[in-house]
């Protein structure tokens, strides 16, 4: 890659204020156009901003908070890539092959992810085991990533290696376990680095709700594609900071904090997500001392602001910086936009900073942006029109929030099940197209085939158009169909969870097949602190009740389990199949090393089920 390349596609990362064609015409650019991207790879971009050598870089904060903070400019990280591209390239790795990353939130995943696309080799991020109890789920997973993406090596830290050594053994194809530690050893050496739009990024497996995740093949050109397009949306400019707590091996933190603040040469501050996740100030902390403007969270991020951070550790924050707090990666709860607005106004934050998204790593990221500046916007639409397929507004109906419109050079549709285009406020199968969406499941033509269909991604997301703005009502997956009427599972969540005693964003609703009853129910499992019978009992009753009050739906059995015990995604998302799994088996509780079994409370409505009847559901279904 030399200098003449990057000068050629390089324009100008940061016009001039006065240059207006960037901030106003290129915002404005429609669905049909096309997209002009500054470089013609990420790793151009990382290389670009190494050579600008300004002091712009990232700064990560400790997990201890008693120790200091680093910072590593873009050159520093672009010549450390280089030393560990040397180090790999002294180990076999070559154009092509697969390098399976399974690091912390840290420098060494930076530089070890450029380095492994300096070779032309392709990244694999994937989870590391962060907590004992979890390491068995984590490793078995990362087993199945190895194997199905033929990784010859896994780069990780000296002290995961130790806990990934049979890794070798269950996939065959890595052939070393690579310790982060060794690849800063040497000097520095100049890597004849080479990439092409068409060349794949990196590979990133899906969170899916098994254990059997899809690998999304993204190449360079679809990455450039939807940074720029973020940048565009968001109205990017000189004076933007990103910082974040989301995980670098998942698609929003990974390509809408880091590529994306790579690509536009912002500074970035970073922390682990066990960092937020233990103490949620840090996060609004680090934004406040940093001077921070671009932050996302999911909405559970959000909402453990409002349930952690106390009275007394919100009078030393100021977030007035904050100019937009992307809210995406899950359903946004208007309940707790609303709570974070009152929260945290008097700290500093606008309501209109909150800016809903949506996106699928089947696209990249982004597929729609709500307009900075706008107001929140959302609807509240009858429950039973709803059902039916349309979005019909009643004021004691479900407040769904509006997540915008297509990112630039993007098209969104909504069209019914044989492709049909359908009008606004009725509710289908939203699909869209681009220079973002993915080149298709990697190493897997039978499900590329399923969700890609003359150019266009079937997300399996329904919704619906109203004024132009995008409403997303839930997964297709996720529909429970009950005697001929149709619920979201989202909706009996959300009043599952509005219920004192049951933990914001963990109750999972599914439907099982009944074969006594030869018909299906409803379950729903909800997380509680609440350990006295008396007091479980009622909780699981007030369940019912409002679910039947405010859905109509009279749910078959409500179990209450302990924190701890919902699987959830990498990005923090509900996994309804394995919840509905690990229920059939009896296997529901915090996975901990020592093997506890939980007892699992049930509370029956009027057509309930027997306690003892849950493991024959399901997976035994009359012959068709």
């Amino acid at each position: 890659m030399t200098r003449d390349t990057i000068s050629r596609v390089f324009r100008s990362t940061f016009p001039d204020a006065e240059r207006h064609d960037f901030r106003t015409a290129s915002w404005r650019l429609g669905p049909t156009k096309e997209l002009e991207p500054l470089f013609p790879t990420v790793l151009h971009a990382f290389i670009h901003a190494g050579r600008a050598d300004d002091g712009r870089g990232i700064t990560l904060v400790p997990e201890n908070e008693g120790e200091p903070e680093e910072t590593r400019s873009y050159g520093d990280l672009v010549r450390e890539a280089q030393r560990f591209a040397r180090r790999l390239a002294e180990r076999g790795v070559r154009p092509g092959d697969r390098v399976l990353l399974v690091l912390p939130t840290s420098f060494e995943f930076v530089t070890t992810f450029f380095a492994v696309q300096m070779l032309g080799a392709i990244p694999v991020p994937s989870y590391p085991p962060a907590l004992l109890e979890r390491a068995e789920i984590a490793l078995d997973r990362l087993c199945h990533i190895a194997g199905h993406a033929e990784a010859g090596w896994c780069v990780t830290t000296k002290k995961l290696r130790t806990l990934l050594g049979d890794l070798c053994l269950r996939a065959s194809s890595v052939r070393e376990i690579v310790a982060v530690e060794r690849l800063a050893e040497g000097t520095e050496e100049v890597v004849d680095a080479r990439a092409r739009g068409a060349d794949p990024g990196f590979i990133q497996y899906t969170s899916g709700s098994t254990g059997h995740p899809k690998g999304v093949l993204l190449s360079h050109k679809n990455l450039v594609a939807n940074v720029h397009a973020i940048g565009q949306s968001l109205r990017i400019n000189h004076r933007d900071v990103g910082v974040s707590w989301l995980p670098l091996y998942h698609d929003m933190g990974l390509i809408g904090v880091l590529l994306f603040c790579v690509y536009w040469r912002l500074p970035l501050v970073l922390m682990a997500p066990t960092t937020f996740l233990l103490r949620p100030i840090r996060w609004l902390k680090a934004i406040s001392d940093h001077g921070g403007t671009l932050s996302p969270a999911p909405n559970f991020g959000f909402a453990r602001c409002v349930q952690r951070v106390s009275a007394a550790e919100r009078a030393g924050l100021d977030l007035s910086s904050w100019r937009l707090a992307l809210n995406g990666a899950e359903p946004v709860n208007l309940q707790t936009v609303k709570a974070f607005v009152r929260d945290f106004g008097p700290c500093g934050f606008r309501e209109d900073a909150m800016l809903p998204v949506y996106g699928l790593a089947e696209s990249s990221l982004a597929v729609t942006f709500t307009t900075p500046g706008d107001p929140l916007r959302y609807e509240v639409v009858d429950r039973d029109e709803l059902a039916q397929g349309r979005a019909e507004l009643s004021p004691g109906g479900v407040p769904i929030v509006s997540v915008g419109r297509p990112v630039p050079g993007h098209e969104v549709l909504v069209v019914g099940e044989e492709g049909e285009l359908l009008p606004e406020r009725e509710v289908g199968h939203i699909v869209c197209r681009g220079p973002s969406v993915m080149e298709g499941y990697f190493r897997d033509a039978e499900a590329t085939a399923a969700v890609m269909q003359e150019g266009w991604l079937w997300t399996g997301d329904l919704g619906y158009f109203a004024d132009g703005r995008l409403y997303v009502t839930g997964r297709v997956k996720d529909l429970i169909i009950i005697r001929g009427r149709n619920f979201y599972a989202e909706d009996l969540e959300l009043q599952a969870e509005r219920v004192r005693g049951i933990r914001a964003g963990c109750a999972v609703a599914f439907g099982v097949y009944d074969e006594t009853r030869a018909a299906d129910v409803v379950v729903l499992v909800c997380e509680t602190k609440a350990t006295e019978p008396a007091e479980r009992e009622a909780i699981a009753a007030a369940v019912l009740d409002a679910v039947q009050q405010r859905c109509g739906l009279t749910i078959d059995e409500v179990a209450l389990v302990e924190p701890g015990s919902l699987p959830k995604t990498s990005s923090g998302k509900r996994q309804r199949a394995l919840t509905r799994e690990l229920y059939l088996r009896d296997a529901l509780g915090p996975r901990k090393t020592s093997g506890l079994r939980l007892a699992t409370v049930f509370a029956r409505g009027a057509v309930g089920l027997a306690a003892s009847t849950a493991r024959r559901l399901l997976g035994r279904r009359p012959p068709e």
